[in-house]
């Protein structure tokens, strides 16, 4: 991984440029002793040495690729979900449809039986 380190602290952005050295980059993730993509001290805990600021980076960015590939599966999953939901609200308005249709034939024969008795019982 790359790294852009933006610390506030003089001596913790010494350090980890010293550190960090082979793995800096300007478009890099932004390792920040405030506001940033890994927070010294929150983050990474302190203090450190080199090796273990690597492992816990390694750590950081393992977990991050975990994440990641559990909220594209979630988004794979969810694009099933709708599609179902979809398929579901198709079946229900063709269901409606088939209620309805339903409804007024009936509706039809009722009125149809009633108008063949009102005119053989007129006769």
């Amino acid at each position: 991984m790359r790294y852009k380190i933006e610390c506030k602290s003089l001596l913790l952005q010494k350090a980890l440029e010293i550190f960090l050295d082979e793995y800096l980059d300007e478009d890099g993730i932004v390792i920040s002793d405030e506001e940033g993509d890994i927070i010294i001290g929150k983050d990474i805990k302190k203090p450190f040495s080199k090796s273990q600021l690597l492992i816990q980076l390694e750590a950081f960015n393992q977990k991050h690729k975990l994440t990641k590939n559990i909220d594209d599966k979630l988004e794979i999953d969810m694009s099933i979900f709708d599609d179902l939901m979809l398929q579901e609200k198709k079946n229900n308005q063709v269901s409606n449809f088939d209620e309805k249709l339903d409804n007024l034939i009936n509706e039809f024969s009722y009125k149809l039986k009633q108008l063949i008795k009102e005119e053989y019982g007129k006769e």
